[in-house]
Formats: structure tokens, sequence, C-alpha cells
């Protein structure tokens, strides 16, 4: 697993991946994800979960994002890992999506 991994799976991530980018920027901020403004502002996170959630048929999806979050250039790239980059630098660490004490509503403002 490399260190810009969000999580892994055999069968591709399992996650949400807007909870896994709003955690991303707010460990690069060093702040909690509920002091970020909305992710809604900037992209539409059941589209985003949409997007790279796996199909009935054909497994996991792979793709690439680019969006701008709060001033963030934020990339989202799917292969068997997610791997979320910042401002043109991988996350350091693995940043759990399980969200203790959180629900996506919470994070992403849905």
């Amino acid at each position: 697993m490399s260190n810009s991994s969000i999580s892994s799976a055999d069968d591709g991530f399992d996650g949400s991946v807007s909870i896994a980018v709003v955690t991303a920027i707010a460990a690069r901020r060093n702040v909690a994800p509920t002091e970020l403004p909305p992710l809604y502002e900037w992209i539409d996170p059941d589209a985003l979960d949409a997007l790279f959630e796996p199909s009935r048929t054909r497994g996991p999806r792979r793709g690439r994002l680019e969006f701008h979050y709060d001033g963030h250039d934020v990339v989202v790239e799917c292969t068997d890992d997610l791997e979320i980059t910042v401002d043109g630098k991988p996350i350091a660490d693995p940043v759990s999506t399980a969200t203790v004490g959180m629900s996506d509503e919470s994070v992403t403002g849905v």
C-alpha cells in the first residue's frame, strides 16, 4: 500500500469517497472535518460517491477526477486503491473513512 492510499481492498475502494475527500482536506489543514465548509458547495457528494461506486457486473470502477474544494486542488484516483492528492501532494498517512462519532451528513453537509 502506498502512502497515498486512503483504503484498499481486493475488489476496490469500499467506503465513501466524499467522506475520504473531506477527511483528507481536514488532515492536510490539521482540523476536524466538521470545521470545513460543506463539500456540496463545490461538488455533489452523492455524484462523487456514485462515480467510483462498483458496478453490478464489472466490479470496481476505475477513474480519475480533479476538482477544487475550498481553495484546494483535489485529485481522486481510483484503481485498486483510492488515492487522494491535495494541492499536488498525496496525503502523508492513510486516512480512515470510518470517522468515529460522525455521520455522512455531518461530514459532507448533505
